[in-house]
């Protein structure tokens, strides 16, 4: 369209420069005839003769001589003389060009000729005497040559302009498919990176711009397939962290819609008792929920990070719940990060320990404050008196053998809880372990035994475990057994082989435990009686302190008791036919 377009535009304007140029010859040249006729007119209009017979002789002379029409006209309008029909003579002939011309003008004109439909020139030609015009010569010339002329020439040009077309529509095809054909490898391209597909590379074969073009896509479709990996790569980390954190995730959008919410949060949010929301639908009721709705507001208006506290009654459990907002743009909040931290332990772990310093202090201030008193009372005098002395002694030995066994207990808990103990494991008899802890038991004074049964049998396999540790499970049973077994009733120790591990069963006849007392009798310094306890030198650990030994040889233990029938305490620990012993 552009090439058609300029070869039309330059086309008319040549035509049409031809044509002037033409007519301005064509005028010319019938100028220089009309002023020629009018040198040989002039004289005879002068002299006021006819011009009848030589104005025709002359007309019809220059009209075969230069093929025009020629006619004489005096000062009026009346025809004198023609080249053509003599009927015209005497004849006033009125024209535009004539009538301008009587004025002193010379005037022309273009016309078609009806009588054969051909373009005609048409020039008057003012004949003058002086300043006085005398008559006019009305020249008159077909066009004929010069339209044929053009013709041909606009033949010539439509044909040069139909060749230029053909030639510049099959360079157009040409240059259009080595333009429109990488066009549409990079366009395919771009429709298989716009679906994921990075693989594909354009075939450059041209160094010009459409060659750099697809070079360029392709650099760009390699940088964005590592990019997408890379993200690819950091999202899958991103997820595999945010669904492996034992804190709780919870992400929504600035429209508070829910878009991320891990495990451990749908975990924590049960654990409330609330009800956990679907992916996409909104999350400020759970925002409003989990801080109420005066600090969600306050969130809201501040959009700065906020931190609160709440608890749940079915289970029990304490959250620590962190609000953050994504990022505020113009005041806008764009989405907020909720993060639930399940802090129950760490509480739990600071009541037991506030308990845990409570109980040793009020376990020492017993006996502190008993030495204390009868250190006082020896200083005061006592002492002078042998057999006061000598009982103010005993009591003080007493006590102070009691906090020193507090002690050793407290300190062999405290290795425990650090994992600084250290594991001397080797085989050892199950029923050669058990007379050891009686033996051990029945030296202590002040003890009135029942009757102990050992029930292990011999062929009941060896454990791996270490020894003086185990032992001390054992004496810490039994003193436990003896103290609340009275001398007419029985306490029994045996053994079961159960898979990997042998069953332990120390089992008594004594007063028995609570129900409700069960679940506490492991915890440090808790009695179940404890006046009697205290009577009896406990300092409430031991139990403690054999199931941490247990569990620190991957067993477990626990006790079975009905109150005026028994206690039964059970343990399990690993068999050394199971475990890789190494040679001794």
């Amino acid at each position: 369209m552009l090439v058609l377009f300029s070869l039309q535009l330059i086309s008319v304007y040549l035509v049409q420069s031809l044509e002037q140029y033409y007519l301005r010859n064509y005028k010319d040249s019938l100028e220089n005839q009309a002023r020629l006729l009018s040198v040989f007119m002039q004289p005879g209009f002068g002299e006021g003769q006819s011009w009848t017979e030589d104005t025709v002789r002359l007309t019809r002379e220059f009209r075969d001589l230069y093929d025009m029409e020629i006619i004489i006209l005096d000062n009026f309008a009346h025809v004198i003389g023609t080249s053509g029909s003599q009927s015209l003579i005497g004849r006033r002939l009125i024209r535009n060009e004539i009538t301008r011309a009587l004025t002193g003008h010379l005037s022309n004109d273009v016309r078609v000729d009806p009588a054969n439909g051909e373009r005609r020139y048409y020039m008057a030609y003012p004949i003058r005497n002086d300043q006085n015009v005398i008559g006019v010569i009305y020249l008159s010339g077909s066009l004929r040559s010069v339209d044929n002329t053009l013709n041909e020439v606009k033949t010539i040009l439509l044909t040069g302009v139909g060749l230029a077309l053909a030639v510049s529509f099959l360079l157009g095809i040409v240059l259009t498919r080595t333009i429109t054909t990488p066009i549409k490898e990079v366009t395919d391209q771009a429709n298989y990176m716009a679906g994921g597909d990075f693989s594909r590379k354009i075939k450059v074969q041209t160094s010009d711009e459409i060659g750099h073009l697809g070079e360029t896509f392709n650099y760009l479709a390699e940088q964005l397939s590592h990019t997408i990996d890379e993200m690819s790569t950091e999202k899958s980390k991103v997820d595999a962290i945010i669904n492996n954190m034992s804190d709780g995730i919870v992400a929504l959008d600035g429209k508070g819609r829910l878009i991320q919410i891990n495990p451990s949060a749908q975990r924590l949010i049960k654990n409330l008792g609330m009800k956990v929301p679907e992916l996409d639908h909104s999350g400020f009721n759970l925002l409003r929920s989990l801080i109420g709705p005066d600090i969600m507001r306050q969130f809201i208006r501040r959009q700065k990070p906020l931190t609160a506290e709440i608890t749940g009654s079915s289970p029990e459990c304490t959250m620590e719940v962190k609000i953050a907002p994504f990022k505020v743009d113009k005041g806008k909040l764009d989405g907020t990060l909720i993060v639930l931290h399940d802090i129950t332990r760490e509480r739990e772990l600071i009541r037991l320990q506030e308990e845990f310093v409570a109980d040793v202090s009020h376990e020492l201030r017993t006996p502190l404050a008993t030495v204390k008193s009868y250190v006082e009372t020896l200083l005061d005098g006592a002492a002078e008196e042998p057999e006061v002395r000598g009982r103010f002694l005993n009591v003080l030995a007493r006590e102070t053998d009691r906090m020193v066994t507090m002690v050793k207990d407290l300190l062999v808990l405290s290795q425990m809880d650090s994992s600084r103990a250290y594991w001397q494991k080797s085989e050892v008899d199950l029923h050669e372990l058990a007379l050891e802890a009686v033996e051990q038991l029945k030296h202590k004074p002040g003890l009135s035994f029942p009757a102990i049964d050992i029930l292990i049998e011999p062929d009941v396999p060896t454990v791996y475990v270490d020894r003086d540790k185990i032992i001390r499970v054992f004496s810490n049973l039994l003193n436990n057994a003896v103290k609340y077994t009275s001398p007419g009733g029985e306490i029994m120790i045996s053994a079961v082989y159960e898979g990997s591990f042998i069953k332990l069963i120390f089992e008594d006849t004594g007063s028995g435990i609570p129900k409700d007392e069960l679940p506490r009798v492991f915890e440090r310094f808790y009695r179940v009686e404890k006046t009697r306890s205290r009577d009896f030198g406990g300092t409430g650990l031991g139990l403690s302190i054999a199931r941490k030994v247990v569990e620190g040889h991957g067993g477990s233990i626990w006790i079975d008791s009905i109150p005026g029938v028994g206690t039964r305490v059970c343990f399990t620990l690993p068999c050394a036919a199971t475990m890789e012993v190494p040679p001794a």
